[in-house]
């Protein structure tokens, strides 16, 4: 008996979001480690702090330098930074005194990892909307975008507060429940709604301008933080979109192959991950 693309396409999903969250928690337990030996793990320490509900928090810092001369950053404003080197621990007490901080050097290998974290998610993007190609090609590319997420997943949640970052997983399982459940089913028809289509993708468009805007603008965290919610309900309105294509396509004959599942999986996890950040950023308190 031949299998639906719903069951394929949650097949690819669930083994995709798997490889996130094992790399995500693997990372996790790596940095609880370096924080108990005194190490440190992608170059980071770790301090311990206790949250309001009486849990370990851990909190990444970088290890000054700690021969001279030693760099020193003065943020002034978003767009202003003042640079200085000091020569020796006067200069260093001087410069703190007047607002300056000891300034952490690039971190390579998380940046190197962010570079091949987008390479392989824009390019599976390309891939599964623009070109026909071979399945394994497909997943393979999928399966080192989904391992490379997992650690910078982890290192967001340990940069706010590694105990909401479970809150906001156990919330999106949820939402991703529901909305499968209400968008393959008989409810409503959202895939046949060109003005619920059109909608979505201008919320998008508007939700993706404001982001931009962050980097160029002072904006108050609670401004932000609307954001963050209304970008939450946006991709949880995306589910229940893509959830009804997926069974409006169900209906093709054609449609119903491993190829389509694959692309079916990508958008399915892309909202399911940009539902994800945008809690993290809802629950952050920076």
């Amino acid at each position: 008996m031949e299998t639906s693309l719903l069951f394929k396409t949650l097949i690819i999903l669930s083994a995709q979001l798997a490889l996130v969250l094992v790399m995500c928690f693997y990372t996790l337990k790596q940095a609880r480690l370096a924080y108990e030996n005194n190490s440190t793990l992608f170059g980071m320490s770790f301090r311990g702090a206790v949250n309001m509900k009486n849990k370990l928090n851990l909190i990444p810092y970088t290890e000054i330098k700690k021969t001279f001369p030693k760099p020193m950053v003065k943020f002034v404003d978003k767009n202003t930074t003042l640079h200085k080197q000091a020569n020796n621990q006067d200069e260093v007490i001087s410069l703190l005194k007047d607002g300056y901080e000891h300034q952490a050097s690039a971190n390579n290998f998380i940046l190197g990892l962010m570079i091949f974290w987008f390479v392989t998610l824009f390019g599976t993007a390309i891939l599964t909307s623009f070109l026909d190609i071979n399945i394994w090609i497909g997943m393979t590319l999928f399966t080192l975008c989904s391992l490379s997420f997992g650690p910078l997943l982890a290192l967001i949640m340990l940069e706010m507060d590694e105990n909401d970052g479970f809150t906001a997983m156990k919330i999106v399982l949820v939402v991703t429940i529901l909305t499968g459940f209400i968008g393959y089913g008989d409810f409503i028809s959202f895939a046949d709604s060109t003005l619920f289509a059109t909608i979505l993708f201008i919320s998008l468009i508007a939700l993706l301008l404001f982001n931009f805007a962050r980097f160029f603008m002072e904006i108050s965290r609670a401004t932000t933080r609307a954001a963050a919610i209304f970008g939450s309900f946006l991709f949880s309105l995306y589910l229940l979109y893509d959830f009804n294509y997926i069974k409006k396509k169900s209906g093709l004959s054609s449609s119903n192959d491993w190829e389509t599942a694959l692309d079916m999986a990508f958008i399915l996890y892309l909202d399911i991950i940009n539902l994800l950040l945008e809690i993290l950023d809802a629950m952050s308190n920076s």
